[in-house]
């Protein structure tokens, strides 16, 4: 391909971009665009212009498309159609999407029809449109290119590292809120995780499904393991805000038998504008002049500690309780771990597919419980980093899947259990 690409408008050719001794062809990345260099005049073309022109223009092309029906349009069709607009307009619009490449004239039947380029900008438009409102509107539409590659059988790696990238993102806006201690912060953290969790979820459908398929090699199918990772733990972040809120909630301060706390009258403070809350402020100082010499919030720092830790501290109850005898817990160790030994040795010999009920139901229901719980252990990598005999059995060649559906088993004092198979692994060489 020739690299002295020009723009029209007497654009710089594309070689004069580069540093000396660089030309197109040492670009590896370059290559993707210069390939797809026709269908991205179409997106050139399209928006070129002034903002008016370019909503225009993008009217005119989706209501040419929208009737599938009769796809060809006569030049008094389109007048009649578009006699909401200048007339003069229109016919510049009509010349300027067929100079573009955008509508194809017919001589034979005097008609235009959109060409191949159009509909798929058109498409790529029709995409954005369906986004919904909000600043994850990127993870939305994200998510929907890597199912539709996945669905045609051709996954885009670049589109897993930008579904990759936006996980991380979310993922450290959650752990830092968590981290700052700051109510307000993780309850808008918590909220914009009830707004992405169903597209994390479709995700999460989309790439167990990829990695079921087999068909992901190399870079691919490392991103596709790092996006279920990431994934896992912005799904586990909701349990995660609500233990913080409600650690938070115990230290706040009842305001009497208002039934309001210290956060309710922070959260009303935040609604207030800066001269409402220099007027309360007012009130509150008496007259006060600032101290220079002081840093406001290691100020506020000090005083909580005053007003507040420093009475609690004093009225905290720091007696030891009386001695008494520890009961003899030997016997219900050893009981509890040669259960976890059992347990170990039976997945261990596991080679066939086998059904929840079969491999955990046995001996009643406490027991059943037991090894019910001990399954969520199996391939947690923070698990795995334990010794003994649960490391054990972090590390078997198994997987579990279990769904939202129950079924019947009535023996064993266990009436019903979520549906779900053990599935044996290859082992690693």
């Amino acid at each position: 391909m020739d690299n002295n690409i020009t723009e029209s408008n007497n654009g710089l050719p594309l070689d004069q971009f580069f540093a000396s001794g660089v030309s197109a062809s040492d670009l590896p990345a370059l290559a993707p665009l210069l390939n797809a260099r026709e269908m991205l005049k179409a997106f050139v073309m399209v928006f070129r212009g002034g903002e008016a022109e370019i909503l225009i223009r993008l009217l005119v092309m989706r209501e040419i498309g929208d009737r599938p029906d009769a796809p060809r349009w006569s030049p008094q069709e389109l007048a009649k159609h578009f006699s909401f607009l200048d007339s003069v307009k229109l016919s510049t619009v009509i010349d300027r999407l067929k100079e573009f490449g955008l509508l194809v004239w017919d001589y034979e039947d005097r008609t235009y029809q959109l060409s191949g380029t159009a509909r798929v900008a058109l498409s790529a438009l029709a995409n954005v449109l369906a986004l919904p409102a909000g600043e994850d509107a990127d993870l939305a539409y994200i998510t929907s290119q890597v199912a539709a590659g996945q669905a045609i059988g051709r996954p885009s790696l670049e589109a897993l590292n930008l579904l990759l990238t936006k996980y991380r993102e979310l993922q450290k806006e959650f752990e830092d809120a968590v981290a700052s201690g700051s109510e307000f912060r993780i309850r808008l953290a918590s909220t914009k995780f009830n707004a992405v969790e169903s597209t994390v979820d479709k995700g999460n459908e989309i790439i167990r499904s990829l990695m079921a398929g087999g068909e992901l090699e190399g870079a691919m199918y490392h991103n596709a393991q790092a996006i279920g990772q990431a994934q896992s733990r912005i799904l586990r972040m909701h349990a995660t805000f609500q233990r913080t809120l409600h650690a938070i909630e115990l230290r706040s301060v009842s305001l009497g038998g208002s039934g309001l706390s210290s956060s309710d009258v922070a959260q009303w403070l935040r609604t207030l504008d800066q001269a409402r809350l220099a007027a309360l402020g007012a009130h509150a100082v008496g007259g006060m002049l600032p101290l220079p010499f002081a840093i406001s919030d290691l100020m506020l720092d000090v005083a909580e500690y005053e007003l507040l830790e420093r009475e609690r501290l004093a009225q905290e109850n720091t007696a030891l309780p009386p001695p008494c005898d520890a009961t003899d817990t030997g016997e219900m160790s050893t009981e509890r771990f040669a259960a976890l030994d059992r347990f170990i040795d039976q997945l261990a010999q596991m080679r066939l597919e086998t059904p929840l009920a079969d491999a955990v139901v046995i001996g009643g229901y406490a027991l059943s419980a037991y090894r019910l719980s001990l399954l969520a252990l199996i391939g947690d990598p923070e698990s795995a980093e334990m010794r003994g005999r649960v490391a054990d059995l972090v590390r078997l060649p198994l997987g579990v899947t279990i769904s939202d559906e129950h079924e019947t088993v009535a023996r064993d004092e266990v009436a019903q259990i979520s549906r779900g198979t053990l599935i044996p692994t290859p082992r690693s060489p």
